[in-house]
């Protein structure tokens, strides 16, 4: 194992997210600035879920079939900034939504990132490597959304904006650094429409990443979405509503730690139905408390919760494919559950604009305990195996 690598990967993965997640929690109470309309906010929101979900599969496929992972890794880092400088500018919901969709090109290229990474580790480790640098991204997320609300009060809202764009640049001269693992994912030639057909059916494939979306609809209706407007209509400060996010977070990356050093002893079951219930709790919490306080309990059950499954079932969507179809199986792991990160703020608006958003947090806790459930039970086989 290439220790240097392995160590210099992780640092440009905490980069990318920090550069992804500096203005997130401003951005809400920022597009509502220039809208009344919820739905319309939440779409804005959600464009970064529409452009993950749609070039996820393509930069998986496109990586397998020309095995230039380095292009798609170091454009993508540095698209997370170009991103971050519209918003800036953006005084329309148009140029807004536009920006936002920006970032979520840039968070296509997790997909070659996580291939190559776990290309560091003998297959055995997948499940390990996908949870250590999911740990990586949510130390990156910390601190990003850690930051935000110290930027604002400094420079108002477009300096953690330009603060993104600088770390973004950051991140890709060490992507382009680093040295790929030799037999690794460069392999060409083994792509073809026939072999992404049959990635596609698999069973192993498609059982986590469908979990996953229902599971990121909630997180991102709610942790992503409207939970820092809820904190700000409810009188917290900037550096509060940054704080709020930053403990989420904080307790997503504790859980990816512990969910790394789980990974391979059984359980997994129990230990993802015991996730869902814990966001659900968390969830409503939010919507019945009556202080600001309630939220920062409520962000860290969530947290947890969303800490625990996630890396288990991204390491499980490509646990049992091969070395070269490897990208292609995490870009449709990533592009699935994607599809939860763009509906998830879209019709987590659109409920708020119908029942206002504590209703709205109560209507998708009740579906993030169903819905991943049912689709657990049906999938036990595939789901929780060693």
């Amino acid at each position: 194992m290439n220790r240097i690598g392995v160590a210099a990967f992780l640092g440009a993965a905490v980069l990318y997210f920090v550069s992804l997640y500096s203005y997130v929690p401003i951005l809400p109470a920022f597009v509502a600035e220039r809208t009344p309309n919820l739905a319309a906010v939440g779409l804005v929101l959600s464009m970064y879920g529409l452009w993950t979900a749609v070039l996820r599969v393509p930069f998986g496929v496109a990586t397998d079939a020309t095995g230039r992972n380095k292009l798609y890794m170091v454009g993508g880092t540095l698209m997370a900034g170009v991103g971050a400088v519209v918003m800036a500018s953006g005084r329309t919901l148009g140029v807004l939504a536009f920006g936002r969709a920006l970032t979520g090109v840039a968070a296509a290229a997790w997909v070659p990132m996580m291939v190559v990474f776990a290309s560091f580790f003998p297959p055995k480790l997948t499940v390990f490597a996908t949870s250590l640098l999911s740990f990586a991204s949510s130390l990156g997320q910390m601190i990003g959304t850690g930051m935000t609300g110290f930027l604002e009060s400094l420079g108002g809202y477009s300096l953690a904006f330009y603060a993104a764009a600088g770390l973004s640049i950051l991140a890709s001269l060490i992507v382009a650094l680093v040295k790929q693992p030799e037999g690794g994912p460069e392999r060409r030639g083994s792509v073809t429409a026939r072999s992404i057909l049959a990635v596609f059916r698999r069973r192993d494939v498609l059982a986590p990443s469908v979990t996953n979306a229902i599971c990121q609809f909630g997180v991102w209706a709610l942790t992503f979405g409207f939970m820092p407007l809820l904190a700000r209509r409810m009188g917290a400060s900037a550096v509060a509503t940054g704080l709020i996010m930053t403990l989420n977070i904080a307790a997503n990356t504790a859980a990816n730690l512990f969910a790394t050093f789980i990974a391979g002893k059984g359980g997994r079951r129990r230990l993802l139905y015991g996730s869902f219930a814990v966001f659900a709790f968390g969830a409503v919490l939010a919507a019945l408390g009556g202080s600001i306080l309630f939220l920062f309990f409520s962000t860290v059950i969530m947290g947890l919760a969303n800490g625990l499954f996630f890396p288990i079932l991204l390491g499980l969507s490509i646990q049992g494919v091969d070395q070269a179809h490897r990208s292609t199986a995490m870009g449709i792991h990533q592009a699935i559950y994607a599809v939860g990160m763009f509906t998830g703020p879209w019709i987590g608006g659109i409920l708020a604009d119908a029942v206002g958003i504590r209703a709205m947090f109560v209507i998708i806790a009740a579906f993030s305990l169903v819905a991943p459930s049912v689709a657990i039970a049906l999938n036990r086989p595939v789901l929780t195996r060693s």
